[in-house]
């Protein structure tokens, strides 16, 4: 499982022209992708999601409430009241080390794919945290003013 974990002021997600999820700052942007590896094994599924969940609430990318964005990043999502926009995105899991198009034979499909997403938005959400999410497997834009910028990448 991968996540690309970005800082916003600001982010949402559009479907045929409808905002299906938006997030207000401080807040982050989380693309999440479900490989193959983390849906073989239940134990270690349920494993590696709880470790996301926990890595994505827990991370020290945000400054303290009421801070400006340049302060010290010491606090977390949930310290701070913060929002997270988290959107399901198979292609993290895409394998480009041969040739130029890449294989998503790594990504899980989304019937398997989909409850692990969702488990994660509401372990997220048993933690106080505001969660909106984009629309599982569907054509997505999605829009963000990164503050930073700062993105990192979570792996379990």
């Amino acid at each position: 499982m991968k996540a690309v974990v970005s800082t916003v002021s600001s982010a949402e997600v559009t479907v045929d022209g409808e905002v299906v999820g938006s997030v207000q700052g401080p807040a982050l942007l989380a693309l999440v992708g479900i490989g193959v590896a983390d849906i073989a094994d239940e134990s270690v599924a349920e494993a590696a999601v709880e470790k996301m969940a926990r890595k994505i609430a827990e991370l020290r990318l945000l400054p303290a409430a009421g801070e400006p964005w340049d302060s010290p990043r010491n606090h977390s999502v949930e310290e701070v009241g913060g929002q997270i926009l988290l959107v399901s995105q198979f292609t993290l899991m895409g394998e480009t080390k041969k040739g130029r198009r890449p294989s998503w034979a790594n990504a899980a499909p989304g019937e398997a794919a989909q409850p692990v997403f969702d488990h994660i938005a509401e372990l997220l959400r048993q933690r106080g945290i505001v969660v909106e999410t984009g629309r599982f497997g569907a054509m997505m834009k999605v829009s963000s003013v990164n503050e930073g910028p700062f993105t990192v990448l979570v792996e379990t």
